[in-house]
């Protein structure tokens, strides 16, 4: 394949990993400052709102292009299939795929539930915001494992 279109796929590869990593952030951050107490009820209300919507604008498609991308390197370089580190990174973009759309869908419940009973489903959201934050704290730790393997598994 031409060297520009390997460039531009590395591109959009990288691309993609800044914005689910940024979007991660971000969401993560407004998820755990709309448990702050004294918060107005609006403010918080917004947070959760901006958390579902930057998972579902920004977060999963991003993770998406990285897929993409992703499946046309391993189409032009299909021995890339026999080294390990490989194994182990897809495994760490499927683990990620997965806490993705589970993070989506819990942030997407919480503002469900505040919207349809308010301060009354209470107890339910504060518990989906704490499975919230572990899927955060295992997403992250997901990340850290993939790019360690991607930084000396290539070499």
């Amino acid at each position: 394949m031409a060297p520009i279109v390997h460039k531009v796929l590395i591109l959009l590869h990288l691309v993609g990993f800044a914005t689910y990593l940024g979007a991660g952030f971000a969401q993560q951050q407004f998820m755990g400052r709309s448990r702050a107490t004294g918060l107005a009820a609006a403010v918080r209300d917004e947070y959760e709102r901006l958390a579902a919507s930057i998972l579902t604008r920004f977060e999963l498609p991003a993770l998406f292009v990285q897929i993409v991308t992703g499946v046309v390197f391993i189409a032009m370089t299909p021995t890339w299939l026999t080294q390990g580190w490989l194994h182990g990174k897809l495994t760490c973009v499927v683990v990620l795929l997965g806490l993705t759309h589970a993070e989506m869908f819990n942030a997407r419940k919480i503002v469900k539930a505040r919207a349809a009973r308010g301060d009354a489903a209470g107890e339910e959201i504060a518990a989906r915001k704490a499975r919230h934050a572990t899927f955060g704290l295992v997403g992250t730790l997901a990340v850290v494992v993939l790019v360690v393997l991607v930084a000396y598994g290539t070499g």
